[in-house]
């Protein structure tokens, strides 16, 4: 009669209780644990991950399954920033890095963002090593924040069909579970909130699978259209923090020179406020930012904090709410200027219209002298950064408008590379539109990187191997695919 794995598990877990689990035993019981624990998926929480391996391993109690995982059964189940990684990835073997699991699988990446380099590398201590339940979440603010995570967990409808389709199940994705996300950052669509409750304080070793759900027991979140295009921003701008793989400290810290640029310095030298905050309320609407418990009202705000850059967490979602009107209204100022500047040659006074038409038809060609001007400064600065990303063989990053924009001097190019600047620097747009890459070219890429790695280390490339090195799990796309095979056959 074959014994089911999860006998071997019960049998392996008892005899060590009785203290006399050998190291045979014990090793017998990791290599179980690496057999039967799923591949991880692209932006799967980890949380998801461990509430397949419970479905798969057929434990009835839930606690029997954290015990096989992390050797303790009072280790509690959290969404977002778990811990005990350390004790998890070192019964996984060599399938998943510490590193691997918090990077790629929880949502540090997004909370320490912005974080001093110190303070960081405590909370990745605290989830890797274990603490006292939330402590993690304590030093990150989360529970004074007014910024609350989501109640329950959520899912992309789509996301979820394409799921089943690639991989034959559905997950739960970390980036639909970020605070003020509430549409899908590849689909655009609003999210659907489940059952399911974020926080896990009332049920504490509880890990619920997406797969076992009723898609009838999920509910669309209900949207204002005229906010669409702002949470479609918020959904995209949280999902690069989430895939970034570095600190990015201060990379929406407001410089007075760009508030000189926008106007919001007085010739004494004092900030606007008002204004700032007049132009912010107007850009997001009172409606959008109560919405997203980033309302601006009062004399002393988070908004007056964070300009005038006092040494204070605030919370991503404010960064990117700030960053992203920065560069908006720097986009439209430089518009806006440009459009006056012809209505002043096609509508001057009648007395002085000869003569104001040749003084601002000058200025025009000027100014569209400088838009060239401007499309070569850029366009080095994007093939240093691109060229940068390139040769960047160990932890390759995905060439994106997003990467680009992170890497290039904020000084140089104070303004975001989107469609209305990108159609004024046709050779910037020209390099962009041949570097910026798909998945699927991405994927390529650090399979080739990964193989170089292995060659340099004198080793033979093998196929899980290679898997490994990049990053990646099967089942992989048909092209990427190909590659891999092409790389593993020689």
């Amino acid at each position: 009669m074959k014994t089911c794995p999860n006998c071997l598990f019960s049998k392996a877990i008892d005899i060590r209780e009785e203290g006399k689990t050998s190291n045979s035993i014990r090793e017998r019981m990791i290599l179980l644990v690496v057999a039967h624990f799923p591949s991880l998926y692209p932006d799967e929480l980890l949380y998801s991950g461990v509430a397949r391996y419970h479905q798969m391993s057929g434990n009835i109690a839930q606690k029997q399954t954290i015990k096989e995982l992390f050797g303790n059964r009072l280790v509690c189940s959290t969404t977002d920033l778990p811990s005990h990684l350390k004790h998890l990835s070192e019964r996984l073997g060599s399938t998943y890095t510490l590193e691997e699991l918090i990077m790629k699988h929880t949502l540090y990446p997004y909370y320490c963002a912005f974080l001093p380099q110190e303070k960081a590398r405590r909370v990745y201590e605290l989830m890797s090593e274990g603490s006292s339940h939330g402590e993690a979440h304590v030093l990150l603010g989360i529970p004074a924040s007014l910024i609350k995570p989501p109640c329950y967990l959520r899912y992309c409808s789509l996301c979820y069909m394409e799921d089943i389709a690639r991989f034959h199940e559905p997950y739960w994705h970390r980036s639909h579970q970020l605070p003020g996300v509430c549409v899908c950052p590849v689909h655009k669509k609003a999210l659907r909130e489940t059952t399911v409750a974020y926080s896990t304080r009332e049920k504490k070793f509880e890990f619920i699978a997406l797969a076992g759900l009723s898609i009838g027991d999920s509910n669309s979140l209900r949207l204002q259209t005229v906010h669409l295009n702002k949470l479609v921003m918020v959904a995209e701008r949280s999902t690069d923090l989430l895939q970034s793989e570095a600190n990015i400290l201060n990379c929406t810290l407001v410089s007075r020179r760009d508030l000189q640029l926008k106007g919001y310095i007085t010739a004494q030298g004092r900030i606007r406020f008002q204004k700032i905050i007049e132009d912010f309320t107007a850009y997001y609407s009172s409606e959008f930012l109560s919405d997203m418990n980033c309302e601006v009202n009062g004399c002393e705000t988070w908004l007056h904090k964070l300009i005038r850059g006092y040494d204070l967490m605030f919370h991503p979602l404010r960064h990117i709410l700030v960053d992203a009107f920065m560069n908006e209204r720097n986009s439209t100022i430089e518009e806006k200027f440009d459009t006056k500047k012809l209505k002043l040659i096609q509508g001057g006074r009648k007395g002085n219209c000869r003569g104001r038409a040749k003084t601002h038809t000058k200025q025009l060609r000027k100014s569209l002298h400088d838009w060239k001007k401007r499309d070569e400064l850029v366009l080095t600065e994007v093939e240093a950064v691109v060229n940068r990303l390139r040769t960047q063989h160990v932890k390759p990053q995905r060439i994106s408008l997003a990467t680009v924009y992170k890497g290039v001097n904020k000084g140089r190019v104070p303004f975001f590379l989107k469609k209305k600047v990108l159609n004024k620097l046709p050779k910037t747009k020209c390099l962009l539109d041949k570097e910026i890459e798909t998945t699927e070219q991405f994927q390529i890429r650090r399979l080739e990187c990964a193989s170089l790695r292995i060659i340099n280390q004198g080793e033979n490339i093998k196929g899980w191997r290679l898997l490994k090195e990049a990053g990646l799990n099967k089942p992989l796309r048909k092209s990427v695919e190909q590659h891999y095979n092409r790389i593993v056959s020689g």
